[in-house]
């Protein structure tokens, strides 16, 4: 079984310049049909549904403001604000999956009280959610390297919000940069928790570089995601050690 890939405009095809609308022509020149992207903050939206629509792209994945402190219920108003605006903008760009992040956490507060926190502000934002048809996809990210003090920083901490809100609209993305980053084993990741997988991200590690730069063993890596029966798009979300990304990930293209 083949992986398609999508690629991150934020962190790939620099080299087309500044304007995502110029990186999305180029992934499709490039051969990629799927792209992902941070925010719309500042972005001229129209814009991107134009050049999505002229290179034949899709947008699979968009994120919700990441910096929301979910942790304090003061915060959760303004998120489900955020949330409806980034549901409009997924709609007028075709895009079906949010990403939502936990944002910093509280060493003085209970971890599962947290948690519990977390979930009550996800929950808020399911029946937009369900509106807009669309999936809200959690995700856990490292605090060794990238997001020192961020609550989510284990898989098991964004399954725990997952399971607690109990809504099929909403599932995991497990990054493996980030799971590998954390030191968690990703065969074991993969067998608790793959049934609540929505989608997938990966960069080699260390230096979140494009597979092949690091120590990752991909073709295991793969092998793993297909014992697990993922079956959807892997997303790269890597700083590229070549200054043509196309070039950079030539590499996982062979393998997935």
């Amino acid at each position: 079984m083949a992986f398609e890939l999508s690629v991150n405009l934020e962190y790939m095809f620099h080299e087309a310049g500044d304007r995502l609308e110029d990186r999305i022509a180029a992934a499709a020149q490039a051969g990629f049909a799927k792209v992902e992207m941070f925010t719309t903050a500042g972005r001229d939206v129209p814009s991107l549904a134009r050049a999505l629509a002229d290179n034949g792209a899709e947008m699979l994945t968009m994120l919700v403001d990441p910096r929301t402190r979910l942790i304090d219920p003061e915060t959760h108003a303004g998120f489900r604000d955020l949330f409806h605006q980034a549901a409009l903008d997924a709609a007028a760009l075709g895009c079906r999956r949010l990403v939502v992040g936990s944002g910093p956490g509280a060493p003085y507060m209970k971890r599962a009280v947290q948690l519990r926190i977390v979930a009550d502000a996800v929950a808020g934002v399911v029946p937009i959610a369900k509106e807009h048809d669309l999936t809200i996809i959690l995700e856990a990210v490292n605090t060794r390297v990238d997001h020192p003090g961020v609550l989510f920083s284990q898989t098991v901490d964004a399954v725990d919000v997952i399971n607690h809100v109990g809504s099929p609209r909403v599932r995991l993305l497990y990054d493996m940069y980030h799971s590998i980053a954390e030191g968690e084993d990703v065969e074991q990741m993969l067998m608790q928790y793959g049934r609540l997988i929505e989608h997938v991200q990966i960069a080699d590690v260390p230096g979140r570089g494009e597979p092949g730069s690091g120590s990752v063993d991909w073709p295991a890596m793969l092998e793993l995601l297909r014992n697990a029966g993922y079956s959807g798009a892997i997303g790269i979300e890597c700083s590229p050690t070549r200054t043509s990304t196309a070039d950079a990930l030539a590499y996982i293209r062979t393998l997935s």
